[in-house]
């Protein structure tokens, strides 16, 4: 299985203050906002903070907020977020629209709308917005360390160094900058260079920053994996879990790892912790399929698999194992040929099991045409 990234482009910040903004954010100048609005935004987002449980509650309040002062843009920006924690991208990147709209200056919006961009897909939209955002004086360094994250993903090396290391003359102990740093080396190759700036990263790390710390420690994972020195890796990711149980990438490198090593069990074991805090995980769902398969439960990789496909027919991982399960394990190898078709259809191009899949095509037989003679 490949190894894991990070999701995600940066983590949205709840608009705590009536006014919504950072200390020293430029703004534009607005009309006295309607008291009475405030008071519904500053009560939703003292929702807000209370855990999900309360966010119904919470967007009701910000809507009435809306309805009797439009104009305040706040409201609007904490609805976007919202919306955005709810999974709903189209009506959050319509809030954070509406936001701007009012106060094209506020910054919270602006980067909240280029993290959606990114989530929908739009690599594009999303940095140029953050361009136009980290022109400014008193840009947010998320901004910067965000667009770091694009230049990267597109190759852009000079761009992203260019970017964090613009955070670090700012904060010489910005942790997500010299994270980013180190991603970028290690993309080039660079691994020893890659390795110093993430143990640098690492002891700059304060003891309650347990989430940052495993996602340092799990490319510090990814580099050692780079450089051919699996029980490093594993080591590197093991660590990144013992910090913060929760952190979905280092469990499932954990995972790949032993199922390089032939341990099914140890693996399945680690798809198993990933499924039970995110039910709805498909290429963790294919995995622990792929590790049931490797510890004899055919049937029940193959139950994996088809729940897979359900929620996404179109998922070629899953459309490519459970053609090989069905080939290889099941002696269903004529009702595969349809599988491995389908998944020839959906799958990328440089898809690395595409090849696999056409030489199982040439193997077995298209199925005789009705009224053709056998072997025609």
């Amino acid at each position: 299985m490949k190894a894991a990234q990070i999701g995600g482009l940066l983590v949205l910040v709840l608009a705590m203050a009536c006014g919504g903004g950072n200390q020293g954010t430029q703004h534009t100048e607005l009309p006295p906002a309607n008291p009475e609005a405030v008071r519904e935004m500053v009560a939703a987002v003292r929702l807000m903070n209370r855990g999900p449980r309360f966010h119904r509650r919470a967007r009701t309040r910000l809507q009435r907020a809306i309805q009797i002062d439009p104009q305040l843009w706040e409201a609007h920006y904490n609805l976007g977020v919202l919306e955005r924690a709810a999974g709903d991208l189209p009506a959050a990147s319509a809030a954070f629209d509406a936001a701007l709209a009012i106060d094209p200056n506020a910054s919270e919006p602006l980067l909240a709308a280029a993290e959606v961009a990114y989530s929908r897909g739009d690599r594009s939209a999303a940095a140029d917005r953050l361009q136009s955002l980290v022109q400014r004086d008193d840009a947010p360094l998320d901004a910067r360390i965000a667009l770091a994250v694009i230049y990267r993903e597109d190759e852009r090396w000079d761009g992203a160094l260019e970017q964090a290391r613009e955070v670090l003359v700012r904060d010489p102990s910005n942790v997500r900058a010299l994270l980013e740093i180190g991603r970028v080396y290690r993309a080039r190759e660079q691994h020893d260079v890659s390795r110093l700036v993430l143990d640098k990263a690492l002891q700059l790390l304060e003891d309650d920053q347990a989430a940052l710390r495993a996602q340092v420690m799990n490319e510090r994972g990814l580099l050692e994996l780079d450089r051919g020195d699996t029980q490093a890796a594993f080591e590197a990711f093991e660590g990144a879990v013992a910090v913060d149980a929760s952190f979905k990438p280092a469990r499932l490198n954990m995972g790949s790892v032993l199922l390089r090593a032939g341990d099914y069990a140890g693996a399945a074991a680690q798809y198993q912790a990933v499924l039970q805090t995110d039910d709805e995980d498909l290429d963790a769902r294919v995995a622990y399929a792929i590790a049931l398969r490797g510890q004899g439960e055919h049937r029940q990789a193959r139950r994996e698999y088809e729940r897979v496909l359900r929620a996404n027919p179109e998922h070629p991982d899953a459309l490519f194992d459970l053609a090989v399960l069905r080939a290889e394990f099941l002696d269903q190898r004529p009702q595969s040929r349809e599988q491995f078709q389908e998944f020839l259809r959906v799958a990328p191009r440089r898809h690395p099991a595409r090849e696999r899949a056409e030489q199982y095509l040439q193997e077995i037989p298209a199925p005789a045409r009705p009224g053709a003679p056998a072997g025609s």
